[in-house]
Parts: structure tokens; sequence; C-alpha cells
């Protein structure tokens, strides 16, 4: 390789002559070249140099030519013609910042370094790809030049990891990539093939900044995989290869749906065949909308989605530029295609519109409908599809439906599947433990069997119409003073002895006047254990439509505590505060926070409300996020209703839909972490042989002979770490007392 000298990273020869190449019908002078390069070169190393250079990347430099004085945006990589650039892989390379570092391998792409790839023996027991990972987070700290370059990095041992490069940030995602039919060393190669590193380099690496933290993202698998399969969909149909417009993306919850959703929006948005699409983002729910909303915001994607306000915006974005519609991104609630709103322009369309060009019968509009759910099968949705008739429409959902209401026969086949056991191999999410407490204190067996029966999957906080008056005896017996105050003062003996100090927990119930009798039982329950719980507590509730007086007292005493902040700000400023500070540390919720909500802190469920089907799978599911730092190994949900019995019944269903020959695992009873602490014990006892064990010095010196003699120490210490996690995490619970 022809470099300057080690402190430089890049190739700087093989990138001038790049520039020429790739953009040869530009009329660039040598000091138009200059400038690219000084433009690249002279960022100092940080976040804003990395979103710029990144930037450059995808988009190239602009600068303003020496000849022509127009300005222009000089490439430094072709997408279009893949072999006009130059790969190269070099080992053995040298870079020198505060110190000299070695890299075992690199990826060179017309001279600028993007792939890093260190390499250990994978015949060394002792190593592992974490040992790969830490050195390379090192010479982050040690060449902070080469990394304004380099996206990603592979550890590779006998097992190969990929994590993004962000050298402020301690601990980043690390991942495995798998391709169908292939071993992972082979799923890593194919990843660095010239078309599929490039592909991901422009549409799927960005720099999120939220939280004021900011860092790379870098796709999941299974993310790519649907988010380009959606892609093909759309270019081969408008290419006339074929008649698929619609598509199921079944993904679990915690696998990013959303950001699937962001990359097949933003790869279908620059697409030339589209001419400049109009797409749609459909939610159900407003915290959903904010989430989103939200998200898209942190990317540095640039573009700004539209979030339609009203009914009156969303009429003004259909019938733009004379009924051709508004181009961009937008997110919309379903429930503003409301047919009587819409029912004019609807009309006007079909009527003066038939053969023209209109938001009705353009091809180049896409719909990604987060969560299908319900509200995908009545007025709403067909208004929506009568509006939108040439559209695509991709659901995206962590649990489809079938029945009278069927996700598939809405949207069509599978785009991708990638369920709860997937997730959980791969490490995304964590496996689900239940268990049932208190169960004297349970719905009536033939109460809630008649639950079941109805369609609907909880019990709606103002029951109406025909749904039957056993309904309404079950709410009233989950709110039951009485009940509630022994159920809370288990709550707190258990958070106490379990849970506090490491995370935070959710108590979810039946309507908003039980979450305030939730919260009075709680709070008297840590005053009588010596707890203040002015902070601890909090809850989460819609204030709005039908509101008893009490939720009205309720809602005006949060203001005067809040400094008279807006409802709607001190909901949001709680849930923020949940995620990411000491405080609160419970919340108590009811019809919020059981779809979208993100937060990894949370590990225990309380659950005293009877839910049922993808409903009752998408709540529990907001305790399955990881966070390893902490010791989480599992959620887990506490039953005080008696429905987990139901929850067998869904996943049964859900192997059958998923079409595979082997059981849906992922939740399991909470006495099933006895026998995987057994396991374990076992485990140590190979390693250390079965003895009997003494606090004596010369006896613990020959125990750690005998395991670096036979090469055992990192398997000593992953058995050691899974052992006293599955203890800590039994708690009180009387049957670990044995392995004390």
């Amino acid at each position: 390789m022809n470099r300057e000298s080690y402190e430089e990273p890049l190739l700087v020869e093989n990138l001038k002559e790049a520039i020429k190449k790739i953009n040869e019908n530009v009329p660039l002078t040598q000091v138009d070249i200059t400038r690219v390069l000084e433009e690249v070169m002279l960022k100092i190393p940080g976040a804003e140099a990395f979103k710029k250079v990144l930037n450059y990347l995808k988009e190239g430099v602009p600068i303003k030519l020496e000849k022509t004085k127009e300005l222009r945006y000089i490439k430094l990589i072709d997408y279009e013609n893949i072999d006009k650039n130059e790969f190269i892989v070099s080992r053995q390379v040298y870079f020198r910042g505060k110190d000299l570092i070695r890299v075992d391998i690199v990826l060179f792409v017309n001279g600028i370094p993007l792939v890093l790839i260190e390499c250990k023996d994978p015949t060394n027991p002792q190593i592992s790809w974490e040992d790969a990972y830490n050195q390379i987070k090192r010479y982050e700290k040690t060449v902070e030049e080469l990394f304004k370059y380099v996206q990603f990095s592979l550890a590779v041992v006998e097992n190969v990891r990929y994590f993004p490069n962000v050298p402020w940030v301690d601990k980043v995602e690390v991942g495995r990539w798998k391709e169908e039919n292939k071993s992972e060393m082979d799923s890593i190669i194919e990843i660095l093939s010239k078309g599929k590193l490039l592909d991901i380099l422009r549409n799927f690496i960005f720099i999120r900044e939220q939280n004021r933290i900011i860092t790379r993202v870098v796709p999941r698998y299974m993310q790519y995989r649907a988010a380009n399969e959606i892609y093909r969909r759309v270019v081969e149909n408008l290419k006339g290869n074929n008649k698929e417009r619609r598509g199921v993306i079944w993904h679990w919850q915690g696998s990013g749906k959303t950001l699937t959703m962001i990359y097949a929006a933003n790869k279908l948005y620059r697409e030339r065949i589209l001419e400049n699409p109009t797409i749609f983002f459909v939610v159900d729910r407003e915290e959903l909308e904010k989430q989103l909303s939200e998200e898209i915001a942190a990317i540095d994607i640039g573009i700004r989605p539209d979030v339609v306000e009203s009914i009156e915006e969303l009429k003004k974005i259909l019938s733009y530029d004379g009924g051709k519609g508004k181009r961009g991104w937008f997110i919309v609630l379903i429930h503003k295609f409301r047919y009587s709103e819409l029912k004019i322009l609807k009309e006007t369309l079909e009527k003066d519109f038939r053969d023209k060009e209109s938001i009705m019968t353009r091809k180049n509009v896409i719909v990604f409908v987060d969560e299908a759910h319900r509200t995908q099968y009545g007025t709403l949705a067909a208004t929506m599809r009568s509006i939108l008739k040439n559209a695509f429409f991709f659901a995206f959902t962590g649990t489809p439906i079938t029945g009278k209401k069927d996700t598939f026969a809405a949207f069509g086949n599978y785009v991708d599947c990638y369920f709860m056991d997937d997730s959980i191999e791969d490490g995304y999410t964590l496996p689900l433990k239940y268990q049932p407490r208190l169960e004297r204190l349970h719905v009536n067996r033939e109460l809630l069997r008649e639950f079941f029966k109805q369609k609907e999957e909880e019990i709606p906080e103002n029951i109406k119409g025909k749904i039957k008056k056993k309904l309404v005896d079950i709410k009233k017996f989950l709110e039951d003073e009485r009940r509630i105050k022994e159920i809370a003062n288990d709550i707190v003996d258990h958070f106490i002895n379990n849970v506090d100090g490491k995370f935070k927990a959710f108590v979810v119930t039946v309507s908003r006047k039980a979450c305030l009798i939730y919260k009075k039982a709680l709070e008297e329950a840590l005053r009588s254990r010596g707890i203040d719980p002015t902070k601890y507590l909090e809850i989460v509730m819609n204030f709005e439509g039908e509101v008893e007086p009490e939720i009205n007292n309720y809602e005006i005493e949060l203001r005067k505590r809040y400094k008279g902040k807006q409802t709607e700000e001190i909901l949001k400023e709680i849930q923020d505060n949940f995620k990411n500070s000491e405080y609160p540390k419970i919340l108590i919720v009811t019809k919020m926070l059981l779809t979208g909500f993100d937060a990894p802190i949370l590990q225990t469920m309380y659950l005293d409300e009877p839910l049922k089907g993808h409903t009752l799978l998408q709540a529990i599911a907001r305790v399955n996020r990881p966070l390893k730092d902490r010791g989480k190994i599992f959620g887990l949900i506490i039953d005080y209703v008696g429905i987990f019995k139901e929850l067998n019944k869904a996943l049964t269903f859900y192997s059958k839909l998923k079409k595979k020959g082997s059981k849906i695992e992922g939740i399991s009873s909470f006495e099933t972490l006895i026998n995987e602490l057994e396991e374990r014990v076992e485990e140590m006892k190979k390693i250390i042989g079965d003895v009997e064990i003494k606090f004596d010095r010369d006896y613990i010196y020959s125990i750690l002979t005998k395991i670096t003699h036979e090469n055992n120490e990192r398997r000593f210490l992953e058995v050691y770490r899974e052992i006293i996690n599955l203890y800590e995490s039994l708690g009180f619970y009387e049957e670990r007392l044995k392995y004390k």
C-alpha cells in the first residue's frame, strides 16, 4: 500500500485517483481535489466530525468548482457502479495516534478505511470475541483519527461479532450476522461482499442523538433482511416484475421494528424509480405517534416527517397539488381517517380524477402500519384504503392476529418472520418468567372464562353496549380496596427483596380508579416499612374521556405537584425519569405503556388486569429488554389475576402460525430457575470437581490451580457469574437456601 505515514489513516493517492475516476463527468481541477481532501481530512475527531464524514461518504463532499464556480457534490464512493470503486483488504496495518497500533485486517474502499477486523486464536480456550472487541475499543482511544472513517468492526475468534465504532461510548451493541443456511463465519463474509457492504453504508448506518447521547446505528440482520425485502417488492412491482403490493413484517417486541420501518422508508424515498414518493406511517395510539416521531428525529437521516395533527391537516395533505397529494413522510393516527370527515374528498377524487394522477391513483405511495391490530379491520382502515387505493401497504407487528380480523388477510403474506425464540437466541430480548402469587385472590375461573369468550382483549375503562355484566363483576372485583391493600403489601415485600436497587417495575391495573387505589395502598405499605413513598411511585394513565371526580381531583393534585405543567408534559417527564433517573421506581399503569414502551431498567410486571391474545404478549414483552450491566437475565411477570393458562394458548397459537416444526419457547414458570441453577451448579462441579467446598486458603489455591491447568478459567468465570445471577434472582424464594 502507498501510504504517506502511519499518522494518516487514508490511502491518500488511492482516494485521489478514485475521486477522478468516479467523478469523471465533473470538470475537476487539482485545486478541487485538494479541497475535497482537506474537507475530509481536516475534520477534528468527535461526534460532529463523525456525522459530517458519514454524510460525505453517502452523499459526497460539497465544493464550489474552481472553473465553473458551481456547487457540486463530489462523490467519494460510487454506489451505482460498484466496480468503479477500489476495494483493498490489507493485513497487519499500522496506525499511529497517541501510540502505535497494529490492526489485523482493514477493509479500504477508495483508500478510506471502513471496516476493522481483529482476530484472536480460536484454539485458545481462554480467548473469546470479547478480547478482540476490547482491543478495538482500546484502538478507538489510541488513534481517534482512524475512527472518523471506520464505521463498524468485527471481533473474530471461533465466533464472530460485529459492532459500530463509537469511541466515546464504552459499551455498544454487539451482534451476530446471520444468513439463511450459512455458518456464522460464512454469514459475516457475506456482509463484507462489495454490494452488501456499500448498501449497508449508504442506507443502514446513521448517527443517532437521543437523551444527549450520540451513537452510531448499524442494522441487525433481520432489520436489513426485512427492509430490503420491502424495497425489493416495491421496486419490482413498479418495474412490472411482480404484483406484490402488501406484506406482513412479523418481528417480536424489542427486536427493532421501528428502525426496520425507518430503514425501508429511507431506502425507498431515495430510490429514483419512485420519483419523490409519499410515505405514511400509520399508528393507532398517540404514545406510538410520539415515540415514532422522536425516533426518526433522533436519527441523522436528513428527513423530518410531518406529524398530522388534525383531520383538516390530513385533508390538505391528501388534496395537495390538485389532488395529487403531498410528497414526503407523514405520521398519522388511523383515527383521522374518519369516513364522515373524508367522504366528500373521497367522492371528489373518484369522480374528478378517475383518469388523472391523484393520491388515489398514484403508485408511489407507501403505507407502513405500526402495530397492525384491531383498528386495521374496521371503517377507519377501509376509508384509508379506499383513498390510498393504489398504495403499497406493509404491516409491522410482533403479534399478528387471525380469525374474522386477520393480519394476513388484510396485509398479505410474510415479508419476514422473527419471533420470540429467534430474538432470545440472538440476545436482543430476554426470556420471560411468570409466577402466580396470592392465588386465593385471583379472579374466579368462571368469570375469567367469560372474559376469554369476549372479543375484547382487555376490559374497557367504560363498559358499555353488549358486553356482558360479568365483565363489570370482574372490574368491581379488581377494584376492591381490601384485596388491593393485601396485594400492595405483597408487591412491596417482593419489590424490596428482589427488585429494588437493580431494576424497576410496573403495576398493571384494570382501570383508572384501580390506579388511584393502588397508589394509596402502595404508599401505606412503603411507609409501614420505613420508606418515604413521595418519589417512589407515579401513575401513568389517560385523563381524557368520561372521567370520575376522583380522577379529575388527582390530575389537579398532579399538576400542582409538578408546578403547573401540562398533564401531557408531566406524563412524559415521569416516563423519562423512570428510564433515566433513580425515581420513580414503580409505575402504576392502565391502558398505557403496554405497547411501544422501551425501558431496559424495567424487569418486573405486577399484573392485576385480565389480558389475552396479542394484547397479553405485547404487554408482558415490556420487561424483556436486556440490561447486562446489572445482571438482568429474564423479565418477570407476577400474576395476581390467574391468566397464564391463556399465555400457553397464545404461544401454541403462534407456534402453529410460525409454521416451524419446533415449539416456540421463551416463557416459563419462575420455578424453572431452580432447575437452571441446578444445571449450572452441576457444570461448576465438572470444572472444579465434585468436592466439599471449604473456605481454606490452601484448598482454594488447589482448586484455582486445577482450573488453570485445565484451561478452564474463562468457563469458570462464565458459570460463576451465571450462578450468582440465578441465585440472586431467586430472591427470598425458599428453595435457594440449599445453594447458600
